[in-house]
């Protein structure tokens, strides 16, 4: 897993990951975390040529052919290293990189990637700005986004996964209109967004445990 801590963005990227992390420990899964500097393009592809992992989890910037890390150095870059991609189960909470992705998925029969063609969006309560996790706005986001994850981690396939999160995200909008607030309304659109661009590119079927 991928914790780049550059930036306002990663920062709480970052911080709402630690859940994932837990959750791997609790079921004895092992896992690796590049966090800041480490989050690099040699240390990753370092750390796959020792540890073959099937799972992996990246939080970073993305465009439509790349995935950053650290200070937004391109980790994963269409054309050039994708491939390491293949056979695995990849979640990318990145802008963007699912859609570049998409003319490729056709090479891949085993693994899967979920991610965004979209911009991943949430907001923030600015007061919690040095200490996101204790952010119960930028919470919503999170907690429907992890889902992903936390389901494969539970030996659900990415389809499970994927159709859960968006359930979630469905109730967390409904909750928000039902009871208005201040933010309500952005955070329902900021939601649906991110209901709308996630998507799995590959084989759906595909299951980390």
């Amino acid at each position: 897993m991928t914790l780049p801590r550059s930036d306002d963005v990663t920062e709480y990227l970052a911080a709402f990951s630690k859940s994932i992390i837990d959750s791997c420990e609790q079921n004895l899964i092992r896992i690796k975390t590049l966090d800041k500097e480490k989050a690099t393009k040699t240390n990753f592809e370092k750390t796959l040529d020792k540890l073959d992992f099937n799972m992996l989890i990246f939080n970073g910037h993305g465009s439509i052919n790349s995935i950053t890390g650290h200070r937004k150095e391109v980790i994963i870059q269409l054309g050039k290293n994708e491939n390491i991609l293949f056979g695995r189960i990849t979640y990318a909470r990145s802008c963007w990189f699912a859609s570049g992705l998409a003319t490729l998925s056709k090479t891949d029969q085993e693994g899967c990637f979920v991610g965004y063609n979209i911009p991943f969006r949430f907001l923030i309560d600015t007061r919690y700005a040095t200490n996101p996790i204790k952010d119960n706005t930028a919470k919503i986001f999170f907690e429907t986004s992890n889902l992903i994850p936390l389901g494969l981690i539970k030996g659900h396939s990415a389809k499970e996964a994927d159709e859960n999160s968006k359930k979630s995200m469905l109730k967390a909008i409904n909750k928000a209109l039902k009871n208005p607030t201040e933010n309500s309304q952005a955070i329902a659109e900021n939601l649906w967004n991110n209901y709308f661009g996630q998507v799995i590119v590959g084989n759906s079927d595909s299951k980390f445990i």
